[in-house]
């Protein structure tokens, strides 16, 4: 139920798209990958991969994959339904976190998404403080298509509830990855650990 409520809210809304830099003096690229090395990640990250099903959206994913599981395609029974626009989607669990990796079907469709997010993220500041305001990429950094924004669960068992969101893509391709987590249950009302996992790239 609770994956349910999350794709749903996933794929809603509008948002806000930018190009945006972590605040953090951490640079995604230097945080250690010890944690993520060894037999057992790389085997947790292949069963994922094998989910994946276009070499684009797994290269985009792979610094994630070892960090995961429970990978369910769209045409997997029980798995994610595909959104406007979108080729595939792929539903994996982080813990408190439900991802969803995406291929669009060109950078148009993939762009659409990110606008609607972009006034969601705009009307949402209430839901979840603290969320970052988009600012320019440093010169020395490639910039990176990055977005937060928050909803409120509209029906069923979790209605009310907020969830907190991170889309982000690699601004010259047609994919993109979304972190969802209930903000107070799963969160403790707090930006730091969806935004931890998002920094776990190399």
């Amino acid at each position: 139920m609770i994956l349910a409520v999350l794709l749903a809210g996933a794929g809603l809304g509008t948002g806000f798209a930018s190009w945006f830099a972590p605040t953090s003096s951490e640079s995604p690229r230097d945080r250690s990958t010890e944690d993520a090395e060894g037999p057992f990640a790389e085997r947790q990250a292949s069963v994922n991969r094998s989910h994946i099903p276009t070499k684009q959206l797994a290269e985009f994913a792979a610094p994630w994959l070892a960090r995961m599981g429970d990978c369910t395609g769209d045409t997997q029974s029980g798995g994610p339904e595909r959104g406007d626009g979108e080729q595939t989607r792929t539903r994996c669990t982080a813990g408190i976190v439900t991802v969803y990796w995406i291929s669009y079907r060109s950078i148009a469709d993939r762009d659409a998404p990110q606008a609607r997010y972009a006034v969601q993220a705009a009307h949402s500041q209430h839901l979840a403080p603290g969320m970052l305001q988009p600012s320019p990429a440093p010169a020395e950094h490639p910039p990176q298509l990055h977005v937060e924004y928050a909803y409120q669960v509209p029906a069923g068992e979790h209605a009310g509830q907020t969830v907190a969101a991170l889309w982000w893509s690699d601004p010259a391709q047609p994919v993109a990855g979304v972190l969802t987590a209930y903000w107070e249950e799963g969160l403790g009302s707090s930006w730091a650990p969806l935004r931890d996992l998002w920094r776990h790239t190399s």
